[in-house]
């Protein structure tokens, strides 16, 4: 995927947030913090309909504190990132693909799904993920 001058002039980064990548946020909040250091760019969350439906499942089948850790961060979410209605898809990863492939140039996808990531980077379409071990965001792909 190449940075064109109209990529360059968009200045932001959209980043579609996966379900999973939320539950994560909901264990470690700070990782949102983290997202500010990713890119020069400033960002924009997006959540997808879709991924808010699958939140509401998950959360159905957590324990009542990891339940109201998973609200609250998603009170927050809803707050600070655009919610997107895109349900073209039969499932929660093709329409995060298919809606990151439409959006153009500055666009990542936050997920620690490993079967999705290896699909975004089929795609060409930089990933945000956590990584355990120094338990910091990371990125793989062309951020600018």
């Amino acid at each position: 995927m190449g940075y064109n001058r109209e990529c360059g002039q968009q200045r932001s980064l959209e980043i579609v947030l996966d379900t999973n990548f939320v539950v994560i946020l909901s264990e470690h909040p700070h990782l949102i913090s983290q997202l500010e250091g990713i890119t020069e760019y400033p960002y924009k969350c997006v959540l997808l309909s879709a991924v808010l439906r699958e939140l509401e499942t998950v959360s159905r089948q957590l324990g009542s504190t990891k339940r109201r850790l998973l609200e609250r961060v998603l009170d927050h979410l809803k707050h600070r990132c655009s919610v997107v209605d895109f349900e073209t898809a039969p499932d929660v990863d093709q329409a995060i693909i298919e809606y990151a492939s439409g959006r153009g140039c500055l666009v990542a996808v936050a997920t620690n799904d490993r079967e999705l990531r290896r699909r975004l980077r089929e795609a060409g379409i930089p990933s945000i993920y956590f990584r355990e071990e120094s338990r910091r965001l990371e990125y793989e792909g062309l951020l600018p």
